[in-house]
Order: structure tokens, then sequence, then C-alpha cells
């Protein structure tokens, strides 16, 4: 995880524990066991999960190829953040940055250096979706009694659809074989940038409390990249940018 990154994560779980600190002292100054005055207009969730690219394409194809790496090789762990707005009884908007980096080592298969030793490099993959999405609950999420209680359910799965932008980042350092002379060559290839991304998910939230639910959710990704950005190391490819991401995490109704 990048600085940048550490630096993002500590100011949200600040955000977050505020919050947190803010409601429970509101549920110690009033608010029925087990109900709410009204049904809250917003959420924020905190999500810890595994994020597997596809790494398919041409790109990831060439790398799986050349070097010993798996499509599972760049499975990591993923971190996610989502701030949502009520705009119906079963609809909401949500607006979420959802990291994942792996960082894998690897040599080629099939070349080896003067000295019969491996040929090695790093290989590094980093994507960041910042997402817009409409999520809709199949089921109600509550019950209002009367006009002066609103019971949350327990259970309520709900699917989602939406779009935005990735920032990702594809980088391979380390000892290559120049194919035109056979020397083994030390070098830095990278590819990163901004694209457009599409994204479908499903899942189910799982009420604890009044104001704190338990949510896990399944995101597919789908998008890819012109890879000969910036520096032109990869031309001719592009990076698949799609993949399937788990995540479980904690929901605070605000």
């Amino acid at each position: 995880m990048t600085g940048r990154t550490r630096r993002w994560w500590t100011v949200a779980l600040t955000v977050v524990a505020l919050l947190v600190t803010s409601r429970l002292a509101e549920a110690q100054r009033g608010g029925g066991e087990g109900f709410l005055f009204f049904e809250p207009g917003a959420q924020v969730t905190i999500y810890g999960g595994l994020n597997q690219p596809g790494a398919g394409g041409d790109l990831f194809g060439y790398a799986r190829k050349e070097f010993t790496l798996e499509r599972t090789s760049f499975r990591a762990p993923a971190l996610g953040f989502d701030l949502a707005f009520s705009m119906g009884p079963r609809t909401e908007i949500l607006f979420g940055i959802a990291p994942a980096s792996s960082n894998v080592t690897s040599e080629y298969r099939d070349w080896v250096d003067g000295d019969d030793k491996p040929i090695e490099q790093t290989t590094a993959f980093r994507r960041a979706p910042l997402t817009a999405s409409v999520r809709y609950y199949l089921t109600d999420r509550g019950r209002s009694i009367g006009s002066t209680a609103w019971i949350p359910a327990k259970v309520v799965p709900f699917v989602g659809v939406g779009f935005g932008t990735a920032r990702y980042s594809f980088e391979q350092v380390g000892d290559f074989v120049d194919f035109n002379t056979l020397d083994v060559l030390p070098d830095r290839l990278t590819s990163s940038g901004w694209a457009p991304i599409f994204q479908g998910s499903g899942g189910v939230q799982l009420n604890l409390s009044r104001r704190l639910l338990l949510t896990g959710e399944m995101r597919y990704l789908r998008g890819s990249a012109d890879a000969s950005t910036p520096n032109r190391d990869f031309i001719g490819y592009r990076l698949d940018l799609s993949g399937l991401t788990t995540l479980v995490g904690f929901t605070l109704r605000l």
C-alpha cells in the first residue's frame, strides 16, 4: 500500500470513528431498543476482502506465457469504502472506492542467463476503481410503526449496477531478454493511467443493531486500457482491468 493510500485510509477511518462516536452518544440520549425514530437517509461502509483480477487480454496473456505467472498470481487483499444515500424505500445511490494491489516475483519460463541462473523480475498490478452505483434492495429494509418508529429488517439482499473510472498501474522491474541480441538487461516497464469501467454487484446486509449492519458483497468489474501509455513500453497491448472482488464490512446507518 502506497503512502498516499495509507493517508487516505487514515482520513476515512477517522471520519467513520467520529460518526460512530456521534451515533453512540445519540443512542444514549434516546431511541427505543431495536428501532429508530425514522428511516436513515444515508449509510457508510468500510470493507475488507479479496480481489481476483481476470488477468485476461493480451498483456496478461503475454506475461503468463513468458514468465512464471498465473491468473491467481495477481490475487490480492482489497479495501473498500462506500457512502450511500437513500433515493427511495428500496433504492440507494452509492459512491465508492475499492483499491487493490499485487506484487509478484517471477522468472522466465524458458530462458536462463549465462550462468544458468533464473532471469528474475517483479510484476506489480494496482487498480483503484472510483464508482457511482445504484443499489436496489430485493426486500424492504425495514418497516414503519406509525410515524414514531422504524424497525430495520434482519436480512436484506440487494443487487447493484454502476460505472466510473479506475486508476491503474502495471509495472515490471528486473532483468529481461533482448531477443534481438539475446542479452539480458535490466529494465523498468510501466503502463498507468485512468480508464472507464462498468460494475455489477450483489450481496446481503445483516442487521446487528439499530445503527450497525454486516454487509457482504461480490462485485464484478469490467474494463480495459491501452497499455502503451504513458511510456510506450507495451505498444500494441491492452491491459485487462476486469475482475471479481469479494468484500465483507461493517455498515453504519447515519
